[in-house]
């Protein structure tokens, strides 16, 4: 009897207008029946879980696929496993906090040996610099990824996060499905954008929570939760947030990427330049002209040609993304961005790029965004509304948008929206959280319409959508008496998921889209990313970076598919 073992990544042809999965890996045994469940039991116990995949299965095959030649690898190398984990990371076990305990499968020891005043610490050192914790004082340390900053109160960093210490106790604090326990049980160890329950009284509508990622972590938070303490904040960890984008786990900024034709699974472009840096990247193609390897990641080298553009980022996805799956031609990208200007391009089959709309920058001030209302042609409701509201109209005016329309997004239009609906923060990228977080909480069956019409400002510029129109059908529903703020919020994301898979299917007509891709840190709004791929994905294949991120990386590797001259 032989029997193939096989963790897959899904067929694209077998799950048609999903996203399109190109590499898989798999085993081969041959044996009887019982033995080979004892070796799918061991695998299960031994293989561990990666927030990448997406799907593993057992079948019985006819032949084999494989050869017998061995894999090309590294040895591995992780801060902590199963076979050790138990033993230093237990406050019952005789190895509990001896951090250098060495571990012949993941090796987690020779990284903190790496760092003398890591190795040195005793249990009775990291006891002390947990009751720091619990007596309210904050703690630096030296860790394996850096220094890190530990506290029991928010950080005033922009890399502030939940580092949870007691995992049983996660879903009474935090809102979360289970496939999110399992992404942030995995080897990559993410931080997921998670909503508070509302009787935390957080001031964060959403925050960025993650388990223990090094061993000196792991023992910290075990000497706390058996204190009580179910999670801390932390700093410094240099951890890529991942957002859930059609069905798979993706980084929104990672650290650092590769693609090949092997881990790709499908020919990689040849790029036009050999360095290249956007924004805080620097990409490098070396290899050759039939099997380029491209090596992306956060650097300071300053000797290499800058692209960064937020005029271009939109480009830049775009030809990452096409690096990423293989394809110079026939697709749609939405690249929708807080960083840079956020559009809407189409690639037809000459490979040539098309930009669809750019998404309008608002007033800088919730008092010029007044000024326009009141001249727009819902100026009448929109004074009903301040007469109604007038503590939420005083809110508005006092508005400060500067921090996010320096590029054209969706941020600030979140924003004032969340202001119009009821909802209070203390800066306009809190309050845009704010709305994300409502959204997440609604649950009627039905939501009103909201427009957003296409408009062109200036004869040979972009289309736009006309925000004036939006937030007026938004004032609309608030004076007709809908007060809830879930069910608005929701309402928006829905309402522009609906005018996106229009928008994208007139554009099919011309273009030949066969695959729309997401790109941007904006989709890491699971709202819109769901109501997008009910609505888009009925009719279009949708895809996001699996190999890079949403919105850091990806642009840099796409810079190298750049149609134009070096600067100086």
């Amino acid at each position: 009897m032989t029997t193939g073992i096989e963790i897959v990544r899904p067929d694209p042809e077998a799950q048609a207008l999903q996203l399109p999965i190109v590499w898989r890996y798999f085993i081969e045994a041959e044996g009887e029946q019982a033995n080979l469940e004892a070796l799918a039991n061991s695998l299960a116990q031994d293989f561990l879980l990666s927030t990448y995949l997406l799907d593993s299965r057992i079948i019985a095959v006819k032949q084999r696929q494989g050869t017998d030649k061995p894999l090309m690898g590294e040895p591995a190398s992780l801060p902590f496993c199963q076979h050790c984990q138990p033993q230093f990371g237990d406050n019952m076990h005789p190895h509990f906090g001896q951090l250098t305990l060495a571990c012949d499968h993941c090796h987690g020891a020779d990284a903190i040996n790496a760092l003398p005043a890591l190795a040195a610490m005793q249990p009775a050192d990291l006891i002390q610099f947990a009751q720091q914790l619990l007596n309210g004082n904050s703690v630096r340390l030296t860790d394996t990824v850096g220094t890190i900053e530990l506290s029991r109160s928010p950080i005033a960093a922009d890399d502030c996060a939940v580092l949870i210490c007691n995992p049983n106790t996660l879903s009474q604090q935090f809102i979360l499905e289970n496939r999110q326990v399992l992404s942030l049980s995995s080897i990559e160890k993410p931080l997921l954008l998670l909503k508070p329950h509302a009787d935390l009284k957080l001031a964060q509508a959403l925050l960025p929570v993650g388990f223990a990622a090094t061993r000196l972590q792991q023992v910290l938070c075990e000497l706390l939760r058996v204190k009580g303490v179910n999670w801390i904040y932390i700093s410094g960890a240099k951890r890529a947030v991942f957002a859930n984008v059609l069905t798979a786990d993706v980084q929104v900024k990672a650290q650092q990427v590769s693609l090949s034709n092997e881990s790709c699974g499908v020919n990689v472009i040849e790029p036009l330049h050999d360095d290249v840096r956007f924004g805080d990247y620097v990409a490098h193609a070396s290899g050759n002209r039939k099997k380029p390897v491209i090596e992306t990641a956060i650097s300071a080298d300053t000797k290499v040609w800058d692209s960064t553009s937020v005029i271009n980022a939109a480009e830049c996805a775009a030809l990452g993304l096409g690096a990423e799956y293989g394809t110079d031609k026939n697709y749609a990208v939405l690249y929708f961005s807080n960083q840079h200007d956020s559009k809407i391009l189409t690639r037809d089959g000459k490979g040539n790029f098309s930009t669809f709309i750019t998404l309008p920058r608002l007033p800088k001030t919730g008092a010029e965004i007044d000024a326009i209302m009141q001249q727009s042609e819902y100026a009448k409701v929109w004074g009903k509304f301040n007469e109604t509201h007038a503590d939420i109209y005083q809110r508005l005016l006092a508005l400060d948008l500067t921090s996010v329309t320096q590029v054209a997004s969706l941020e600030a239009l979140w924003a004032v929206s969340a202001v119009i609906v009821g909802l209070q923060a203390d800066s306009p990228r809190a309050l845009a959280q704010a709305f994300v977080a409502a959204a997440m909480s609604n649950r009627a069956p039905n939501s009103p319409r909201i427009d957003f019409p296409l408009t062109k400002y200036a004869e040979g510029v972009e289309s736009s959508f006309d925000w004036a129109q939006t937030l007026g059908t938004l004032v609309s529903f608030r004076v007709a008496g809908d007060e809830d703020e879930a069910n608005l919020a929701f309402a928006v994301y829905d309402s522009l998921a609906d005018y996106l898979a229009n928008w994208i299917e007139r554009l099919d007509v011309n273009t030949g889209i066969r695959c729309v891709y997401l790109a941007g840190d904006e989709f890491a709004n699971p709202v819109l990313v769901k109501r997008l791929s009910l609505r888009l994905g009925k009719n279009f294949p949708m895809a996001s970076s699996q190999r890079q991120d949403l919105d850091g990386a990806l642009l840099a590797t796409g810079a190298l598919y750049l149609r134009q001259r070096r600067g100086k």
